[in-house]
């Protein structure tokens, strides 16, 4: 008995181009700990500008709290174009 085919990508097709993105880990400012917990109020600012040479679309503002001291910190992510 042949087997059925399953959904998925047909025979023959592409594997499609995904862009690459960069995140650096976030770091506590008071104790340098990378250990962090949850993200909370995310903030979507809309904009154009360049950082690092790069340009962006946005940036995205997340709160968290260090799990190791406790301090809290809002991490920032660009949206790069």
């Amino acid at each position: 008995m042949a087997k059925k085919k399953t959904a998925g990508r047909p025979v023959g097709s592409k594997t499609k181009d995904r862009p690459v993105t960069d995140e650096q880990v976030a770091q506590c400012p008071h104790c340098g700990s990378r250990n962090r917990g949850e993200f909370k109020n995310l903030q979507t600012v809309i904009g154009s500008g360049s950082a690092n040479g790069r340009e962006y679309e946005g940036v995205q503002l997340r709160n968290c709290s260090c799990r190791d001291c406790g301090g809290a910190m809002i991490v920032r992510r660009y949206l790069w174009i």
